[in-house]
């Protein structure tokens, strides 16, 4: 990025890759973008985009290259980092950044001693996990064999995991994690809510609640019954409310103070408002 490109950034930003046929033919669920988002926003990160790309080089080069115009804190990619020819994930990486596909030693090691314990012949093929680019952090796994990586590009973190779920996450959690709640300035809490209250004394007190809360995220999952007796009956709504603050206790704070709010004025019109489990 040249300069005067610098973008004005509200708080710890990231964009997800996820990458795979198997994907896009509908044959596997990312449930990789939903478990990270989750994680960004109990971190105190934004999760600004997520794309959905096939196992071509120039399809995953292309879409680096427009999340780096971006100047995200961190672009994170899963999936395309095993043993096949067409995982090509490091691939496209090399070539956006300019640089050379190396083996990280530690990781080949980790592949060799796997394979032996389980009585596989080790080949050249099962080298293909231990690829990294040239100058980036090997991420070693704790779960499987692929290992990941960390690269900076400017001022961006790249940051790559299997598209296995459980090997992502144990990698996210134990790598990746602590570095995003070190440079997050603000922190989030959430907390999903079900108001049992008859649905026409719902919708002014949750336009209400925007007005008075515009600094805090408060989103229903209600559907609009289409007879009046419907309207005038007792419905129950999913609420979600995310809080942001310079701390955790701050932004737990401000989640209570609106939860206590918000479940007076259900309380106030004969509703009641429920906690959901976690």
């Amino acid at each position: 990025m040249g300069e005067g490109s610098v973008m004005q950034r509200d708080g710890y930003n990231l964009e997800v890759i996820v990458t795979g046929d198997e994907v896009l033919f509908g044959r596997i669920q990312d449930t990789n973008s939903n478990w990270l988002a989750r994680r960004a926003v109990e971190l105190g990160a934004h999760l600004k985009r997520v794309t959905v790309i096939g196992d071509e080089v120039d399809e995953i080069g292309g879409v680096l290259r427009d999340a780096l115009t971006r100047g995200d804190d961190m672009i994170v990619f899963t999936g395309g980092l095993g043993p096949s020819e067409d995982d090509l994930t490091v691939d496209a990486i090399a070539r956006v950044v300019g640089r050379d596909v190396v083996h990280d030693q530690g990781a080949i090691e980790r592949i060799r001693v796997s394979y032996e314990a389980r009585g596989i012949e080790y080949s050249a093929r099962g080298e293909r996990m231990a690829r990294i680019v040239e100058g980036a952090r090997a991420i070693p796994n704790p779960v499987g064999l692929a290992a990941g990586m960390m690269l900076q590009e400017g001022g961006t973190l790249i940051v790559t995991f299997p598209g296995i779920p459980v090997e992502m996450e144990a990698m996210f959690d134990g790598f990746v994690a602590p570095i995003i709640e070190e440079g997050a300035p603000t922190k989030f809490v959430a907390r999903t809510l079900t108001a049992r209250v008859k649905f026409l004394e719902f919708f002014p007190i949750y336009r209400q609640m925007h007005v008075d809360y515009p600094d805090v995220y408060i989103k229903n999952a209600a559907t609009p019954p289409e007879s009046r007796e419907g309207r005038e009956s007792v419905r129950e709504i999913k609420v979600d409310i995310v809080a942001e603050g310079g701390s955790r206790e701050l932004s737990e704070g401000r989640l209570e103070e609106v939860v206590s709010d918000f479940r007076g004025r259900i309380e106030a019109k004969g509703g009641v408002l429920l906690e959901d489990s976690p």
